[in-house]
């Protein structure tokens, strides 16, 4: 009996320090224009290189885009807002959670 209630209690702890590890990624970025000026309802595509998925978001209030849930790899980012140039980032790498 003391036996089981060491294990179920070794089994606790270890459950308890177990970490799980992530397969989704992140990135994260604000939009501005040469004057430093925020960009609000940009466009902002997330391309991944080993795949041609797109992952499109927005850009918010404080120009800041937020695509999450992303595999990880490297991606190009394709921004566009009306009245800009279309802006292309490749070689980015997207972060683990």
């Amino acid at each position: 009996m003391h036996r089981v209630v060491f294990a179920l209690l070794l089994v606790a702890l270890f459950v308890c320090v177990l970490h799980a590890q992530s397969t989704t990624a992140s990135l994260t970025g604000r939009i501005t224009d040469p004057a430093k000026a925020i960009i609000v309802e940009a466009k902002v595509a997330a391309i991944s290189d080993s795949t041609n998925v797109r992952y499109e978001t927005t850009t918010n209030s404080s120009g800041e885009y937020y695509p999450a849930n992303l595999p990880p790899s490297l991606y190009r980012i394709e921004i566009e807002k009306t009245g800009f140039k279309k802006l292309l980032k490749p070689g980015v790498n997207s972060a683990p959670y």
